[in-house]
């Protein structure tokens, strides 16, 4: 329901304009949805009308009556306008691959996350919009925007980060379906995309209301994680003692479980192998549920140096070596971040220092 302003004299506002020649006149307001009718003095010809009473969903018909002067004391419909109550409703669901929620999903505004390579669905609704020839812009449609925002890639901080337009459109009633759709931030390549899109729905300013946001919920995209090893590389041989390692690990998911394991023979995807003691890291109520709350946000960069890595490979033989990382996505299923395989050869170190022990002349 709302109260509307009427301006008469060709004087315009919303949807209806209304013309005075008489100081004897009135305005009937028809409900449309009840019928019934009201008849107020219009005191002011020339001036504004504002409708004492509101206009119901299914609006009002407005008709501007005068009499006639000196002898003429007929009544005359000098215009007929309808007006539309409008006040338009949005809501915007964003459905990804990772159940983590910020806010209350049901209510215009709300945080969602993905990974930089899945996709997520993007659904608006909209509502109350009037769809009458003679209704205003503001009344049959909504303004809807897509902005991005680029993170700081290091601090994962959206502090003084400047946002972006990256689609605009006008919507009326109904449902619209944007997806499965991967994100669009201006990142290097999408796999490393760093920042959030907005989805803002805006009501036009009408009434003497400015535009008003009515729905902007977010979804928050998270780079894909990497690993590397140093000190180490595919297919070199160790005839000695593994020297200490280190393992980095950057943009490992907030909601995730990411180790390194170790067995015997050439890469396998999906075998599952030794843990190595003191590299595994868990982020995330779902591998933290004795925590109560999550331990991050953010993805995590970590370094972690292992110095015992001969004691997972004691026999001679060919080792593989994997940092795996187990995430919302693809229902949990570890998903290999690196691998290296590489080869243990003590015979040889053993036959060099036999031929080395022999004496000249023996």
């Amino acid at each position: 329901m709302k109260k509307v302003l009427i301006k008469v004299c060709l004087i315009h506002l919303g949807a209806l304009s209304l013309c005075a020649v008489t100081t004897d006149s009135f305005v009937r307001q028809t409900d449309l949805k009840t019928g019934q009718a009201y008849d107020v003095p219009y005191i002011t010809p020339g001036g504004p009308y504002t409708s004492p009473l509101p206009v119901s969903e299914d609006g009002a018909k407005f008709e501007l009556f005068a009499r006639g002067t000196a002898w003429d004391t007929n009544i005359y419909l000098l215009d007929t306008k309808l007006i539309y109550a409008y006040g338009p409703v949005a809501s915007i669901a964003i459905a990804t691959e990772d159940p983590y929620v910020f806010g209350d999903p049901a209510s215009a505004t709300y945080v969602k996350r993905t990974r930089a390579d899945r996709p997520f669905t993007v659904t608006s609704s909209v509502l109350g919009l009037v769809s009458s020839r003679e209704a205003s812009s503001a009344e049959t449609s909504v303004y809807y925007a897509v902005q991005g925002t680029n993170y700081e890639p290091t601090t994962y901080s959206s502090l003084n980060r400047t946002s972006y337009l990256v689609h605009s459109y006008n919507l009326g009633n109904g449902e619209l379906k944007w997806g499965p759709v991967y994100h669009e931030l201006t990142s290097p390549t999408l796999m490393s995309g760093c920042g959030q899109q907005t989805y803002t729905c805006v009501r036009y300013a009408a009434d003497h209301v400015p535009d008003t946001v009515i729905a902007q919920p977010s979804v928050q995209v998270w780079p894909v994680a990497t690993a590397t090893i140093d000190k180490i590389k595919g297919g070199q041989v160790f005839i000695d003692r593994i020297p200490t390692i280190t393992f980095s690990m950057a943009h490992l998911y907030p909601d995730s479980r990411t180790y390194a394991q170790i067995y015997p023979g050439p890469a396998v995807l999906g075998k599952a192998g030794t843990l190595i003691t003191g590299t595994e890291r868990r982020y995330g109520s779902c591998y933290n549920p004795d925590q109560g709350v999550s331990p991050t946000n953010v993805p995590q960069d970590v370094q972690i140096a292992i110095d015992n890595i001969s004691a997972y490979a004691s026999e001679d033989g060919i080792y593989t070596l994997e940092v795996i990382t187990e995430t919302p996505f693809f229902n949990r299923t570890g998903e290999r971040l690196l691998n290296i395989t590489f080869e243990v050869d003590r015979v040889i170190s053993s036959r060099g220092a036999l031929s080395t022990g022999e004496k000249p002349g023996q």
